[in-house]
Parts: structure tokens; sequence; C-alpha cells
């Protein structure tokens, strides 16, 4: 089963499915960081825009469609949105899903998704993190059998070409996709696709970083426990300013970050962990790095478009390998 993905300014990854019968057609988000799947309601009230801005599931016409009778409440990083819980078939590259539990929204944190090209959100995580009771996304298409080996893989690319994001596939590995060997990492118990980091160098010198990192599609940038945010921004040059890092734009002087994971290195260049914009008139670089109070690193697109990434449920693993 295989999705192509879409970009939106290398933010954003999202693909197309269909819900009910006869489908409605959504743009959706992949999220390897959340289990639970939801999509705007036809029922949300029109004072609600970031809902009637994008399409919306009208359980009235679908075959398949059931009641479940829950509301439910999801917070994400910037945001969160409410709703009830119904029941439907799910359609996916020409595959049917019966029986998915997933959120109808009703309220929308305005701010976050007003401006989102996605509708919904499909999260690829385990029941753990999953509602009570529900049988999350992807341990119901393994149950079901629709899949030869009950895994998937994520190809994201750098891009300013929207339709060329990249994709996901189901039950499959593409291996003109990535170079060299796939290095696979034991996965924790926790219900996210969670790793060990063994540690974090910042060019030739330690910083204690280590810990633990979940690879998470549904995150843009890159995010980093606040005991090393600081040391990690002192570490690459930053200078404070107006409370924010500012780093210098000559990238030549920069040293890599380099994240230890399973006994090998996956390094960032500072190509990769820099932003730049242009701010009255001057150009002003910061990077990717956003402090966050979990104790784990979060592994968004940014470190996702540099390695092609395996989710492996089967042998309870995640694999990852340089990206092509």
């Amino acid at each position: 089963i295989k999705i192509t993905l879409k970009s939106r300014d290398n933010v954003e990854y999202y693909g197309c499915i269909g819900m009910g019968t006869p489908p409605q057609i959504f743009n959706v988000l992949f999220d390897t960081g959340s289990a639970n799947m939801w999509l705007p309601s036809s029922n949300c009230h029109i004072s609600n825009t970031a809902c009637q801005q994008h399409s919306r599931y009208k359980a009235h016409m679908s075959l398949s469609h059931a009641k479940v009778g829950r509301n439910f409440t999801l917070g994400y990083g910037n945001g969160n949105v409410s709703g009830y819980l119904s029941q439907d078939t799910l359609l996916l590259d020409g595959v049917e899903l019966p029986g998915l539990i997933f959120g109808e929204v009703l309220s929308h944190y305005q701010p976050m998704f007003s401006a989102t090209s996605f509708d919904g959100i499909i999260g690829l995580g385990f029941s753990q993190i999953a509602w009570k009771d529900s049988i999350p996304f992807f341990q119901l298409l393994c149950q079901q059998n629709y899949i030869k080996h009950c895994l998937f893989s994520v190809y994201l690319r750098r891009t300013t070409c929207g339709s060329c994001g990249g994709n996901i596939i189901f039950g499959a590995i593409d291996a003109k996709k990535y170079k060299g060997v796939l290095h696979y990492v034991p996965l924790l118990d926790t219900g996210y696709w969670q790793f060990e980091m063994s540690s974090v160098f910042v060019g030739s010198k330690p910083l204690d970083g280590s810990g633990n990192a979940i690879l998470d599609t549904g995150t843009s940038l890159i995010l980093v426990p606040y005991r090393v945010f600081d040391k990690l921004h002192e570490a690459i040059g930053a200078k404070v300013e107006n409370n924010s890092y500012i780093l210098s734009c000559e990238r030549a002087e920069l040293p890599n970050v380099e994240l230890h994971i399973g006994g090998k290195i996956f390094s960032l260049s500072s190509s990769n962990y820099i932003l730049e914009f242009i701010a009255f008139e001057t150009k002003i670089c910061t990077s990717v790095f956003i402090p966050t109070s979990f104790d784990f690193w979060v592994l968004g697109d940014i470190f996702l478009t540099r390695f092609y990434s395996v989710y492996d449920s089967e042998n309870k693993r995640i694999g990852l390998a340089e990206a092509v």
C-alpha cells in the first residue's frame, strides 16, 4: 500500500485517503508521533473557520458509518482538537479497512489548524497512546492481514515541488530510496516509535544529550529536552538576541551535530540545522532545534528528510539509512 505525499513548504507532509461508503476524500497527515485519527466533522459550528476551510466528514452520507458515543480531546504541541468518536471504513490506495474508530472534530485550535494543507491526522503509533478500547490504524491494518509484513517505511524530501514530498509504504521497504544498509535499533515499549540515543556530539565535543528519541513525521523541526537545549546552542556557537538564539549565516564555520544511535552516527550539518529568514531587510539565521518539556528528543521532518526510516512493528525496531 503506497501513498504519495505532498509537501507544503517542507513543514507538512500529507497524503490522500477516502473515508466512508462511498468514500469521501481527505488529505491527512500520517503522524508517527500520535496514535489516533481524526477528521473535521460536518457538524462543526460555522464559527470554527479551521473546520470550514477544510473537507468535512459527513456521517449521514456514509452507509458504513457507526456511532461510538464518546467524546474526546487531543492535545498537540501547538494546540488541540475536540469532538466525538465515530467508526467507519477507511480507503487507502484501493484497500478497504473497515471498523476504524476515529474522531469527528467539532472544535479546532484556530491559529494552528486554520492554515494547514491537511484536513485531518492519522496517528501511526501504538495502542498505549491511543484512545481506550480502540485499535489504532496501523495495528488494525496488520491484524486484518492487508500487509504481509507489519511495517511501514517513510521517504520524505526537502523540495520546492509541492507534489513531490515523498511517500509512505505500508508493508514494504523501497531499497532505491536509501544508500547503504538499514541500521536497526530496538524499540522501547512506550507506544511511540521510541529508542535509545546513546550520545550527542557537537563537532568532536560530547554534549550530555543522551537519553531517548522518537521519530515523528508530524513534527517539522527537532525538539530537544530543556536540560540540553541551552548547552546545544552554546556548542554550535549561537548567541542570544531578543530571547532567541541567533547563528552565524556563514555555514562553513559551524560544527556538525552528531546523534549516536545504536552504535552508528547520524550527522546533521549546518545546512540541515540552519533556518534562514529575512527580518527588516536583514538575513537572520536561527536553528531548527526547539526546546521541549518531554524528556526525549523528537526527531521531526528535518531529520527524516536526511534519513530514510522504517517502522517495524513485527520485530519491534526502527531502521534508518541515509536517504537518496
